[in-house]
């Protein structure tokens, strides 16, 4: 046997392993938040605390592991947890953006994190028009009941939103988790 079919054969093997490899990573940036933040991740199913911390360093920060199965996790600044970010973990290269600004929390790069976020923004993009028009003045009873109609409107849209996600995702940790948590309001 060559040295070419050696080589070869080992980076064949090797190109074999990774694709097997149960090992995340985990690439963010942090943009709005300052040199040395501390930034957490945490488990669900750990409840609440972290399972890993790392530094931003040049607005970037990194985890990187190994995890046996799709688990659903936050990662936030330890400063400011409430403008975290939800995500699957798996085995994949996971990008993730934070802002001081949660709408703008972002996170892709794989099938199940892209699915995820498309959900999350258009029930945000949604609940800021119920928002809206929540706030719009009423001039009398009858535009009352048309803004009363048209928030009762977006909330079942949003819920379609929410079960349509479910049903197509079946199969999969987003489907799981949504009829896990998704307790879906009764509409008259």
């Amino acid at each position: 046997m060559s040295i070419k079919t050696i080589f070869g054969l080992t980076a064949v093997g090797a190109l074999c392993l990774s694709c097997q490899s149960n090992v995340y990573q985990i690439n963010g940036f942090a943009r709005d938040y300052n040199e040395g933040d501390t930034i957490c991740m945490r488990l669900e199913a750990d409840g609440g605390r972290p399972v890993a911390m790392t530094r931003i360093a040049e607005g970037k920060f990194s985890f990187r592991g190994e995890i046996d199965d799709t688990a659903f996790c936050m990662i936030y600044p330890k400063n400011s947890p409430k403008s975290m970010v939800s995500l699957f973990l798996e085995p994949s290269q996971i990008a993730v953006e934070l802002s001081l600004s949660p709408e703008r929390n972002r996170v892709s790069g794989t099938v199940l994190n892209n699915v995820w976020q498309q959900l999350n923004d258009s029930i945000r993009l949604m609940g800021q028009e119920v928002v809206r028009r929540s706030q719009q003045p009423v001039a009398d009873s009858i535009t009352q009941r048309q803004q009363v109609k048209a928030i009762d409107s977006l909330h079942r849209r949003m819920s379609d939103c929410i079960l349509n996600t479910a049903r197509r995702n079946r199969d999969n940790p987003i489907g799981h988790y949504i009829y896990d948590n998704y307790k879906a309001p009764k509409f008259d």
